[in-house]
């Protein structure tokens, strides 16, 4: 602080520099697990222990350990890297929540695994992580990884839940401790550090959510076949380099996409780039930073093929003239199969260890730490009103996600009290096939009329895994819109395996000191049974889950707004999809641009 400073001045800039650490904490606890999804797929396995405490615990059942001799141990043992295979543990769905003396943290996790052996066909596997993290001196660590393990299966023989009974993993937050993702924690003015950088500080903290935003920004364009948004999102000068192909410039970019085919989505058609595990470096002056994800991708042609695949992106990013733009992209595969013929079928081809680009240098850059720059200024620069503005709009990029990932954990027990409580009191959730629903208690009742008040049933697990999340902040800090990437997994003891995908485009405001979620609409894009992947999905596929017409015009109680999409999964129709936001770089707005809203819509003209 400045000298001669108030003792309230004081006490302000000491509650926010334990804001700011807080808030660091979480992206520091998001880093380390995505850390660990993207050592596994290298089968860096001293590098996965590194990320422990010494006295640590993992579990990984019927594996219990504790001690970084016995975790390096059980690691190597599960990790270790396969001659011509792959371990790919996707990380998804994070509710964090940071202790009140800012010291630990929890953190609730979906795993999406998928581990091929060479010559061998492809398993599925997944589960909840419920893990611990401890900061030791100025760096994280995993305190306790625990995995409770749900489903697995073949990737030909589909996956099946691994108990006809399973059991729900307990909860580590409560609606509300989701909404409040880091405590109102007393503070000590002495404690205070980092004064002259404090604004500096928050401002990164809000790059951080920027940086995520574009590189979200272009899976979701990717998804439509929005190549001009795709290009919009690049520096003018920047490089495209996807695999031996590669681009400079606007325009360069623009036709290399055009060889994937014409601009636009058609019937028929899937074209789905999930970007996960996104992992933000920062380099020094706080204008760049390099991200790596991994990319897991479906792309389907109704009535022909579906194939998977996954590569390694790693991508540079500038500031340039106020907005972050893409610098450079290398993109390089990993693997594919053809989804009916699996990972050790006919035309599946698995590249271990391929770094993206021929280097490798964005994974040894990913692993290093969140660096924040050091910028100049005196203690005269301090201003805490923008400081405390700027760390408010941090939070609210992960609170909202928070709040839209423990509505899905909520959701697939069947804890619908718990569910309508995630919602503000005037909020609003589409109820799926039926209609809108306005305020937290009609939100409860429309979910008790659906489904009853029975828990879920133990033998079926549909799992909502959220990713991807683009979040757009007010300039306040106080509200935010947030689009996420829904991959639905439901498994069964004794069903078939089946897969919905969709768009989440949810509402969150600050309630009484609470975050809590203000609307919520999800577009059904496609809904298969994992026998039919997308090649032959009947017509009446997308009705699997619906209750019939009659019961849906009787429903009970009644909606009080129309749903504002799609009633059912259109594809393989293509059907219009909304977007909150409009492009970040060259701010082009979306054919069908989605306003905040109370709820009440009107009907979109049927196709």
């Amino acid at each position: 602080m400045t000298r001669g400073a108030s003792m309230p001045q004081q006490q302000e800039h000491a509650r926010l520099v334990a804001r700011a650490a807080d808030i660091e904490a979480i992206r520091s606890v998001r880093r380390l697990q995505h850390q660990w999804g993207h050592l596994a797929e290298v089968g860096d396995v001293t590098a996965m222990g590194a990320l422990f405490a010494d006295d640590a615990r993992l579990v990984l059942p019927p594996h219990d350990v504790t001690g970084r001799t016995e975790i390096d141990r059980l690691i190597a043992q599960q990790f270790g890297a396969a001659s011509g295979g792959f371990d790919l543990r996707l990380m998804l769905s994070p509710v964090i929540t940071v202790a009140a003396d800012g010291r630990s943290a929890r953190g609730r996790w979906h795993e999406l695994a998928l581990s091929v052996r060479a010559g061998q066909d492809g398993v599925w596997s997944g589960g909840i992580h419920e893990n611990v993290y401890v900061k030791r001196g100025d760096g994280w660590l995993i305190a306790e990884m625990h995995l409770f393990p749900q489903f697995s299966g073949t990737h030909l023989e589909e996956w099946r839940n691994l108990a006809a009974d399973t059991a729900e993993v307990p909860f580590h937050f409560s609606p509300t401790q989701a909404g409040t993702p880091i405590p109102a924690r007393l503070t000590d003015p002495s404690d205070s550090d980092a004064s002259r950088h404090l604004n500096e500080w928050a401002d990164a903290l809000v790059d951080e959510g920027l940086v995520r935003n574009l590189v979200n920004a272009y899976a979701f364009y990717m998804d439509r076949k929005s190549w001009d948004d795709v290009a919009d999102l690049f520096a003018p000068d920047a490089t495209l380099v996807r695999d031996d192909q590669s681009a400079r410039g606007r325009d360069a970019i623009r036709s290399l996409l055009e060889q994937i085919g014409p601009q636009g989505l058609r019937d028929g058609e899937l074209f789905d780039h999930l970007q996960t595990m996104p992992i933000v470096t920062f380099g020094d002056g706080g204008d760049s930073a390099s991200v790596r994800t991994i990319e897991l991708t479906i792309v389907a042609s109704h009535g022909d093929r579906a194939v998977w695949s996954y590569a390694v992106c790693e991508i540079e990013v500038d500031r340039v003239e106020g907005r972050w733009m893409i610098s450079t992209m290398r993109i390089a595969e990993r693997a594919h199969a053809d989804h009916a013929r699996g990972w050790a079928g006919e035309g599946s081809e698995v590249l271990p260890g391929r770094p993206a680009g021929g280097s490798g240098e964005g994974l040894a850059v990913a692993l290093g730490p969140a660096t924040r720059s050091e910028p100049g200024g005196d203690d005269g620069s301090l201003d805490l009103v923008a400081a405390a503005t700027s760390l408010d709009r941090a939070l609210a990029f992960d609170a909202a996600e928070n709040l839209s990932c423990a509505y899905g954990y909520f959701l697939d027990e069947a804890r619908w009290p718990e569910t309508a409580e995630l919602f503000a009191r005037d909020g609003w959730k589409e109820l799926s096939f039926i209609g809108t629903y306005i305020g937290r208690d009609r939100i409860r009742d429309s979910l008790i009329g659906r489904y009853g008040t029975t828990p879920r049933k133990p033998d079926f697990l549909p799992i909502h895994q959220k990713l991807q999340p683009y979040v757009t902040v007010s300039a306040d800090g106080r509200s935010a819109q947030v689009r996420l990437k829904m991959l639905q997994v439901n498994s069964g003891w004794d069903r078939p395996a089946s897969i919905v995908t969709g768009v989440y485009e949810n509402q969150a405001v600050l309630e009484d000191g609470v975050w809590r979620l203000h609307g919520m609409d999800l577009e059904y894009l496609t809904l298969t049974s994992w026998a039919d992947g997308w090649v032959d999905t009947p017509p009446d596929a997308a009705q699997m889950f619906a209750p019939d017409p009659e019961a849906i015009a009787a429903f009970s109680p009644a909606p009080d707004a129309p749903l504002r999409g799609e009633r059912f999964a259109p594809y393989p129709l293509v059907a219009p999809l909304g977007f909150h936001f409009c492009n970040p770089v060259s701010g082009r707005s979306p054919a069908l641009l989605l306003d905040w809203s109370d709820g009440r819509f009107d009907l979109r003209p049927a196709r």
